[in-house]
């Protein structure tokens, strides 16, 4: 029951912090959406920062499972994943507000250590994830895959998202699909 209580401490705060930020966020707000009491959150983290860096993580832990369930969807054949992985990526400011947060925070460096780490985390997971598809899916299709493959394409697609959220500001009926360009940039290295 410990467990299950903390989680859905987490939940809620999670949602609070991703609409109101860290700052507009108060620990009663929290325990009233959660119909606990304020001393008891005490029981289960040490402080706010430490409630807020969970929430951080588990929005992490979240991410990945989302993109180990699109990898794995055998429904879908390659090219459809990894359009869909794209496409989850152009839609993280609204699925993952706290991580889109932290990205944003990372790109102004007024980030803390602790939100370094966290994001490095989920970074070396997601490219663990995109390496081990990518592995098994080309496996006797090209020698050996480049190690650095899936880091490109993590990278790549967290590229994708701000420039889909660039290309509303443009009106340019030019403006490239980016999830296109970069799917086809993508065959051409891996054929």
């Amino acid at each position: 029951m410990a467990k299950g209580r903390q989680e859905e401490i987490i939940r809620a705060a999670s949602k609070r912090f991703a609409r109101h930020g860290f700052n507009k966020t108060t620990l009663e707000e929290i325990a009233r959406d959660v119909r606990i009491g304020k001393p008891t959150i005490y029981h289960y983290f040490k402080s706010k920062d430490e409630l807020f860096y969970s929430s951080i993580t588990f929005q992490s832990s979240q991410f990945i499972e989302d993109i180990k369930a699109i990898f794995n969807n055998q429904e879908l054949p390659v090219g459809a994943r990894l359009l869909e992985y794209f496409a989850f990526k152009e839609s993280i400011y609204q699925r993952y507000n706290l991580l889109y947060n932290l990205m944003l925070s990372l790109f102004k460096d007024d980030s803390l250590e602790k939100e370094k780490q966290i994001f490095q985390s989920l970074l070396q997971k997601e490219t663990e994830v995109v390496g081990l598809i990518l592995s098994s899916i080309y496996t006797g299709r090209i020698e050996s895959m480049n190690p650095s493959l899936p880091f490109y394409i993590v990278h790549l697609s967290w590229g994708l998202m701000f420039s889909t959220l660039i290309k509303e500001f443009n009106s340019d009926s030019r403006s490239v699909n980016m999830k296109d360009l970069m799917f086809k940039s993508l065959e051409t290295l891996l054929s």
